[in-house]
């Protein structure tokens, strides 16, 4: 007895046991992904890193705004975000000083970076006595133009004659032309002790 066997040729079709086989090769896979997720999260510093690299841009920004405000007071420190830069304990009022008299100023300074393209125009003595009432003296005028050296100038100023005896504390309020631009800038506040007159 012979048999036949027939074919039924090539199957195109994928079969039910063929999607069943790609169903559980895909679970094994994502269950093996999942674990190797785990471990790297548990194991390495992965993610607080990749926190760190998705925060870096507002981090850059809030240090560039911190470097900024630290520049900012460095210069107020410094005094280099000023035209002019008096350096500590140099500057000071001739004395005896007595009502009527002619108040003789020392005055020690020189340009900053900021201010050497700047032209001094004029300046205002102002004076306050102990109640803390600021009262104009005599205006300056330009005699010469100080460098970025340290100048000692001789500043010859009339108080105003309201002035009581007392703690005299003295500045010019100073005017600068910087390319075309009114800049504003004073000198620091020099004391004195002013006396009754002879």
């Amino acid at each position: 007895m012979t048999q036949t066997i027939e074919s039924e040729g090539p199957r195109w079709l994928p079969t039910r046991k063929f999607f069943l086989d790609r169903l559980w090769i895909w679970i094994v896979g994502m269950l093996f992904w999942g674990i190797g997720a785990i471990a790297l999260a548990v194991f390495t510093p992965f993610w607080s890193n990749a926190r760190a690299v998705w925060r870096a841009p507002d981090m850059l920004l809030a240090m560039q705004r911190d470097i900024g405000a630290l520049r900012a007071e460095l210069s107020a420190a410094t005094g280099d975000n000023r035209v002019i830069r008096q350096p500590p304990g140099l500057s000071y009022v001739t004395e005896p000083v007595r009502i009527g008299d002619r108040v003789v100023l020392n005055l020690v300074i020189e340009r900053t970076a900021l201010g050497t393209r700047c032209v001094f125009v004029g300046g205002q003595s102002l004076f306050a006595e102990a109640g803390g009432v600021i009262t104009p003296g005599s205006a300056v005028s330009p005699s010469r133009q100080v460098g970025e050296e340290q100048t000692r100038l001789r500043i010859p100023l009339i108080p105003p004659d309201t002035l009581r005896p007392g703690r005299i504390e003295l500045y010019i309020a100073l005017e600068y032309d910087c390319d075309g631009r009114q800049v504003f800038d004073r000198t620091d506040v020099m004391t004195y002790a002013l006396l009754p007159a002879r």
